[in-house]
C-alpha cells in the first residue's frame, strides 16, 4: 500500500496573521515568554491553517476575534471551542477535546489554477511565498491523497469511488492478516478487496453557517460523506459576500 499524507495547493495569499491581528489591536504573539496575560492570543501556523489559543479562554476577545476574521480576506472556514454565530463548533464535528484551540481557521481557498495549471490556490500564514506550495487547508487538493494498493487480496485494475482516509488503513490491514483488534477508527474497505462485501452507502451532507455582519453577510459551508460509521471531510470554504439587494 502506498499512501500520501495529504494533497497540496499553491500559495496565492502569504500572510503573517500574529502581526494581522496585532495592527487590529489585539495582543497576538506566536509564544508566551512569560506568563500570558488576559486575553492574549496565541497563534500557532499549521500552514494553511491556524490555531488560535486565547488566554482564560476570555470571550469577549473570541467574540471579537471571530468578528476580525469574518471581515477578512484569509479565512475560510472558522471552527470554534464553543459555539459562536458564523460557525462551526468542534462538538458538532466530534473534534472537541480539553486543550483544544478556541478557534481553528482553515484559510481560504479558490479554484483558479497556477501557472502551470493545476487548480486550487490557497492563503496561507507564515513560512511560505507566493507560488509555493502548502497544505492544511479544506481545499479538494489538499483533503484529496493518494492511496494505491496492490497485491492477492486487492481487486485489479478498479478505481474506488467512494471516500477513504489513511484513518482505513489499520483496520483494512487488520482485517487481510486476520487479526483481532479492539475498536478502532476508520473502516474495512471491503469493496476493494477480492470477494469483499459491497462498502454501506455513501451518505452526502454539506453543513452551513452564517452570519449577518451588516451590509455584508459571512457565510462558510463544509461538505462531508458518511460511509457506515465513518465520516469523511471532502471540502469547505466560506467568505464575506455582499446581501442581496
Amino acid at each position: 500500500m502506498i499512501v500520501s499524507d495529504h494533497g497540496f495547493s499553491t500559495v496565492d495569499l502569504a500572510l503573517d496573521a500574529a502581526e494581522r491581528l496585532r495592527a487590529a489591536g489585539f495582543d497576538a504573539v506566536r509564544n508566551f515568554p512569560a506568563a500570558p496575560k488576559p486575553g492574549q492570543i496565541l497563534i500557532v501556523s499549521l500552514g494553511g491553517s491556524m490555531e488560535f489559543y486565547v488566554a482564560g479562554h476570555e470571550a469577549a476577545t473570541v467574540r471579537r476575534l471571530i468578528d476580525y476574521l469574518q471581515h477578512s480576506d484569509f479565512a475560510g472556514v472558522i471552527l470554534t471551542r464553543t459555539p459562536q454565530s458564523g460557525a462551526f463548533d468542534f462538538a458538532r464535528l466530534h473534534i472537541a477535546t480539553p486543550d483544544a484551540p478556541d478557534v481553528l481557521v482553515a484559510a481560504r481557498w479558490n479554484s483558479r489554477p497556477n501557472e502551470f495549471g493545476t487548480a486550487d490556490e490557497v492563503a496561507s500564514d507564515i513560512g511560505r511565498r507566493v507560488g509555493e506550495g502548502t497544505h492544511t487547508t479544506l481545499s479538494p487538493s489538499d483533503m484529496n491523497n493518494t492511496l494505491v494498493a496492490s497485491g492477492p487480496d486487492f481487486r485489479r485494475g478498479w478505481i474506488d469511488e467512494l471516500p477513504t482516509g489513511n484513518v482505513d488503513l489499520a483496520p483494512t490491514i487488520a482485517s487481510i492478516l486476520g487479526l483481532t483488534t479492539p475498536k478502532m477508527d476508520g473502516r474495512v474497505l471491503t469493496e476493494a478487496l477480492i470477494g469483499g462485501s459491497p462498502a454501506p452507502a455513501a451518505v452526502t451532507d454539506e453543513m452551513k453557517a452564517e452570519r449577518s455582519l451588516g451590509k455584508t453577510i459571512w457565510r462558510q459551508t463544509l461538505r462531508l460523506t458518511t460511509v457506515g460509521k465513518t465520516t469523511y471531510f471532502l471540502e469547505g470554504n466560506g467568505g464575506e459576500e455582499a446581501k442581496p439587494r
